[in-house]
Parts: C-alpha cells; structure tokens; sequence
C-alpha cells in the first residue's frame, strides 16, 4: 500500500502529540472505577504487588461497593499513609468513615480531598457535606464528654476561653423571643474579635446544651452553666436572661461563671430601648470583657462597634434561622437567613449563615450513593471484564483504545505495544509504497520507504 507524505506527516503528528493525549484521556481522569466482582482480582493483584498504591486504592474502593466499610477504611487509610495521594482514595476513605460514623474521619478525609482533588463540582458539593459531617462530629463529643463527665472534670480548662449560653428569654412577646439566640451569637462574634479571648463555637456549644438535655430554663442556671463549662473545658461561662419591659425596652441580666471553682466572677445588668438593642448588646460586650479583666484596644473596640444588623427585623430573621438550624430545618433556616439578607444587604453574619444552611440542606438530601455516582471526575470506567492485566497495569478502555484505534490506523504494531505497554519507546516508524502479500500475512510492512521518523514517547 502506497502511503502519500501527507499522510506520513499527519502520523508523525498524532505520535507528536500522544504524550499530550495520553495525559488528557488517562491520567487526568483518574484510577480505573471497580466494584464487589473485582474484589478477588485485586486482592490478588495487591498480594502480588503490595506497593502498587493505585491497586490497593482500587480494592478499598471495592470493598465500599461491597458495604464492607470497615475494610475498606483499613485499606485506604494504609494506602494515603503509605503516600496514595489521589482524588478517589481520600473520598472513598471519607465515604467509608462516614458509613462508620467516624465523624473525625471523614471530616479529614474530605478535607484532604478538596486539596487533592480534581473534579470541582464535586468539591462544591463535599464542602456542603463537611458541614453536615462537623455537626454530627460535635454532637459525638458532647455525647463523649458527658459520658467522660468525671475524668473531663478534673482536667485544666483552656487558657482564656470563653462559652456564651443562649439567653433565656421571659416575655409575653414571643415575637422577640428570637432575640434568645440571635443576642447571644452577636455576643460570640463580638467577643471573637478580641485577640486575647478565645471564644467557643456556638455550633460546639449547642450541641453540648442539646446532649444535656437542658431546658430554656436551664441556659441560666448557674449549676447547669458551671456543668456545661467544665465539660466544655471553658474557663469562662456567659449565661443570661433578656427580660422584656414592657413592648418598648429590654433587659439583660448576665453572669459570669467561673466552672472550675463552681463560682461567680460577676453579675451584670444592662437595659435599654428595643430600637437601641445593638447598643444594649455592645454595653454587655464590653462589661463582660471588663469582668474578665481584658484591655481592648482601640481597634477592636472599634470592630465590635461596627459589627451591627441595621435593622431589627433582619436581626430578628436572623434568630429565626438559627433557631430552625439547631431542630435541623435546613430549609427552613435557609429561607429565614435569607429574609435576613434582603431586609439587610449588609448583614454579612446572616450573608454567611445563609450559604451555609443552603449547603446542610444540599448535604442532607444527597446520599453518599449519590456521591458516589458523582465522582467520574475522578474514576475512568470500569475495565472490560477479563481485561484484569489492562486494570492493573493503569490503561483507560475509554481514551486509551481512542488512542489505539487512531494509531494502529497508521503504524499498526509499534502503536498497539506502545500504547498498551507504557513507559519509554524509541522507534522509527517505514511507511512502504508497497506491500508484498505473504509480508501482509506476517502483519509486516511494505519495502519502498517514503518517510522516516523516530519519536519519543514517555507515558504519564
């Protein structure tokens, strides 16, 4: 067969340009996906190559897709130990952590992930589900805490910390019983821009006071305040009452607890006009932090000065929301941050609720099925069945037999071993103006030679 010099040009850029697309169809798109029926071959595989990482990634990811998590959680956590550092072993660790309610776990896990990984959607999705994972981590060490209550008792609290109950709200305006959590968060983030404080999460705090069982009630009981302290390792307690006075005025009474003597550092009283509250707010900010001894300085008097909704009711949305978070109605908390956000475009504390309870209602209605279904940013296709070798030698039976295809079209024997094998290959490709049968039989080429190239071909 008589081959023209275009034709000899066009293959010599195709194998040119192979290493480029051996990088976009193979390894950008990851290790091969598996399931249960190859659970036998790749154990087999991983006994006979126990440092092939990519194999022993891929059995892990089998023995999620078998439900045998705890397998599977052993396997990969060996493999990323060991220096397995792709997209798929850290989130089928995640997922595996998180079928074993290993909340720790998976939160690492998915967070390694979001560095490693390459598929951005699914990144997007998993930063939701991390937020969903971290509240179901803190609601674990509550339910720990209390059962170590006696050994967590005697241990040193944390230098300077500080944990803000919610207030306990007495009025007969439910309308503005809101203010309960939206004032005591305000508190928290005022108080968390102070550099020498260190202020708990009110999410830790929470669900602290959820495992507690506390009543309203108790969020000012200074019994149930020292108890909650101690558990929280806190070495500092603000527990209150915002008392209404009247439909126009309000009232805060607060103390502030000393857990570890069982004893009051002080007792504060601030009041004043309903549509003054965020100047209410910030005389307690301040008065806690003379009670604690702290010196601010004019710049963080200033940030806490500034941090402020412009108007009640956002503010009051704004409690509404965190109030539908803690019963775990995502969606209705959503809805609530987000009137927040209307009311004040410049509320950036309800701004930032609100994507996040957009992101628990997302990770709560996805399934780690569904996940799981999503990651083809990170897995190529299943091998062919009895293609095992393919498998475990890394080649895609998507882009690859593209690859294949394209190449034996031109050079058919160099092309097949070339691709197939991997690694490194010199070769000078004859194109023959003429071919003679019995050659033909043998898969040889031709005699006459119109062109002669040599390429260098190094697989990813």
């Amino acid at each position: 067969m008589i081959r023209s010099p275009n034709t000899v040009l066009r293959a010599a850029a195709v194998w040119l340009a192979l290493p480029v697309l051996l990088v976009q169809a193979g390894c950008v798109r990851g290790i091969p996906d598996v399931g249960p029926e190859d659970i036998p071959r790749l154990e087999q595989a991983a006994a006979a190559a126990p440092g092939d990482l990519d194999i022993r990634t891929q059995l892990g990811m089998a023995y999620y897709r078998a439900e045998r998590h705890a397998a599977a959680r052993t396997t990969l956590g060996r493999a990323v130990e060991e220096g397995a550092s792709s997209g798929a072993a850290y989130l089928f660790l995640g997922l595996a952590n998180e079928a074993l309610e290993d909340w720790a776990g998976a939160r690492e896990a998915y967070s390694r992930y979001l560095e490693v990984g390459r598929f951005d959607p699914l990144k997007d999705e998993l930063r939701g589900r991390l937020a969903l994972i971290v509240r179901n981590e803190l609601r674990q060490q509550a339910q720990m805490a209390i059962q170590q209550e006696g050994e967590i008792s005697t241990q040193p609290p944390t230098p300077r910390s500080v944990a803000v109950l919610p207030l306990r709200f007495v009025g007969e305006n439910e309308e503005l019983a809101p203010l309960q959590v939206a004032l005591a968060d305000m508190m928290i983030t005022d108080l968390g821009l102070v550099g020498s404080v260190t202020v708990l999460e009110r999410s830790r705090v929470q669900s602290l006071i959820e495992e507690m069982a506390l009543t309203e009630a108790g969020y000012a009981d200074p019994a149930s305040g020292t108890r909650a302290g101690r558990l929280l390792r806190a070495e500092n307690v603000i527990q209150g009452v915002l008392t209404t006075l009247g439909r126009e005025a309000l009232r805060i009474d607060a103390a502030v607890l000393d857990p570890q003597a069982a004893a009051t550092r002080s007792e504060l009283t601030n009041e004043g006009a309903l549509n003054g509250l965020f100047d209410l707010e910030k005389r307690m900010v301040f008065s806690v932090l003379d009670a604690l001894g702290i010196q601010l300085t004019p710049g963080e008097r200033e940030a806490i000065n500034e941090n402020r909704a412009e108007n009640i009711l956002a503010f009051l949305a704004y409690g509404r929301g965190l109030q539908a978070l803690d019963r775990g109605d995502y969606a209705q908390a959503s809805a609530f941050f987000q009137q927040a956000v209307q009311l004040d475009p410049n509320f950036g504390r309800a701004q930032q609720q609100s994507v996040q309870a957009a992101q628990l209602q997302a990770a709560a209605q996805t399934s780690p099925q569904q996940i799981t279904q999503r990651a083809g940013g990170e897995l190529r296709p299943p091998p062919v069945s009895g293609a095992g070798a393919e498998a475990v030698a890394g080649t895609s039976a998507g882009g690859d037999n593209l690859l294949q295809q394209t190449a034996n079209e031109i050079v058919p024997t160099p092309a097949t071993q070339i691709v197939t094998a991997g690694s490194v290959q010199e070769g000078a490709s004859q194109q023959g103006s003429n071919r003679n049968a019995a050659q033909e039989g043998q898969g040889q080429e031709g005699v006459a030679q119109t062109a002669t190239f040599t390429i260098r071909i190094r697989r990813p």
